[in-house]
């Protein structure tokens, strides 16, 4: 593939993932800058598989590199003056696998983070800078999110041959307009993460590993997300958390399974990285033995 046919391909990526025409522009034109200064094409290639990295993450809303955090000091982050009672502390705590990660508060609405921090946080991770794109992307999450696109690969995998899996998805992807090569390497996502977690032993071999709590975990940190960059109320958040916990419920039998199920769908939409998929092991493990662990508090 020349040069030029590869560019056009990333540009066309990025729009697909929903990058709006104003910031691709700007990385054309640091590409651009890049090739001025006497980097070769390998270096520069280097340099748009970190952006596709951060696009990927962008995209999924997984506002977090666990990789970063390898080598820190787990710290279970508690709010001493938290108001919550016990049913609500348990909704807030369904989406403590990437809140451990950002040392947010995991008891309480409030993250712990600023509003400029927060709002920061919204705007790079999910293009949200305002009330109304805080509950329409809160209400995609809701309503479909990632996992009807997940149920269509789940459907390809368990077809009788490759090519039937191929020809499948591809169907998909045309009467849904989208782009073929990212379904596709969620196809390949999702074989490798099987691989993985039955190798481990996370999974059952006969079951299909489910995608609700992936929408649903991010439902519940945005929303307080949102709450603290001021764009909803306390007790707008906890509705939107409160909305999420019956169906959590019918769903994962613990707090393993809700977080081993998190991880298996991070590792579909973001590809299977081992650096980040031992981190969030060890950050499963100790929300699950900590003592001052909501996980450890609270029985599911």
């Amino acid at each position: 593939m020349d040069e030029q046919h590869y560019m056009e391909q990333y540009w066309q990526q990025l729009r697909d993932m929903g990058l709006p025409e104003e910031a691709i522009a700007m990385y054309k034109q640091q590409f651009q800058q890049t090739a001025g200064a006497s980097l070769n094409w390998p270096e520069q290639m280097n340099l748009l598989e970190e952006n596709i990295h951060q696009f990927n993450q962008l995209f999924s809303g997984d506002d977090a590199d666990v990789n970063d955090t390898d080598e820190d000091p787990l710290v279970i982050c508690l709010n001493p003056d938290s108001g919550l009672n016990i049913a609500q502390q348990w909704g807030v705590a369904c989406g403590a696998d990437i809140a451990f990660v950002n040392r947010q508060y995991l008891n309480d609405v409030t993250t712990g983070l600023g509003t400029q921090d927060c709002r920061d946080l919204l705007s790079e991770w999910w293009d949200i800078e305002s009330t109304a794109a805080l509950k329409s992307t809160l209400g995609w999450l809701r309503e479909s999110g990632h996992r009807i696109e997940y149920d269509m690969i789940w459907q390809a995998i368990n077809m009788v041959s490759l090519k039937e899996s191929k020809a499948f998805l591809r169907e998909y992807i045309a009467t849904n307009e989208l782009e073929e090569a990212i379904v596709m390497e969620r196809l390949r996502n999702t074989r490798e993460a099987l691989e993985l977690f039955r190798e481990r032993r996370l999974i059952d071999k006969a079951l299909q590993p489910d995608m609700l709590i992936w929408d649903f975990g991010r439902i519940i940190n945005l929303s307080r997300s949102g709450y603290d960059a001021g764009y909803i109320s306390e007790a707008e958040a906890l509705e939107y958390i409160h909305a999420c916990v019956p169906l959590i419920k019918r769903t994962y039998t613990s707090w393993k399974h809700l977080s081993v199920s998190y991880q298996f769908a991070r590792c579909v939409w973001n590809g299977v990285e081992m650096g980040g998929f031992e981190a969030l092991q060890r950050n499963m493990e100790y929300l699950l033995m900590a003592p001052e662990s909501p996980w450890k508090k609270l029985s599911f």
